[in-house]
């Protein structure tokens, strides 16, 4: 998968960074909101994983944005602030955790993912009104 991690404090963005990438996944950083959304212009990412208090355009808002363009990517929300995680969750991130977290726990939310999208793989030329309708994601908090 590749991944996004967009994170102003350098100890956690090379944390996640480092253990995303032992796990087999390439990963790109960006401490910055505005840095995050030219990186999505440019680059396909299936995972983006946002704090809530970053620089410029702030997680929920990055989340918005990317739920607006990007439908096919997934939003991992983080953040020490309670009211910042409904925030984000109401922005529509798709999971979210509470600082400090649980790595295995991201880990595993990512795994997730990895089974929905490889399970659920459109297939081409084919009308979309005819392909199964997967139910909305329902955002977690954690």
């Amino acid at each position: 998968m590749n991944v996004l991690v967009v994170e102003s404090n350098s100890g956690i963005a090379q944390l996640l960074s480092s253990f995303l990438r032992r796990c087999g996944h390439v990963v790109d950083e960006a401490c910055y909101g505005r840095e995050a959304i030219r990186r999505l212009q440019s680059s396909r990412y299936d995972i983006v994983i946002t704090d809530s208090e970053i620089i410029g355009v702030d997680g929920a808002e990055l989340c918005k944005f990317i739920k607006s363009h990007f439908q096919d990517n997934y939003v991992i929300g983080i953040s020490g602030y309670l009211s910042a995680l409904k925030d984000l969750a109401d922005a529509g991130a798709d999971v979210c955790f509470s600082k400090p977290f649980d790595i295995d726990l991201v880990r595993k939310a990512i795994d997730c993912i990895t089974a929905l999208r490889t399970t659920f793989v459109r297939i081409p030329n084919q009308d979309p009104s005819s392909q199964e309708k997967l139910p909305e994601p329902f955002p977690l908090v954690i």
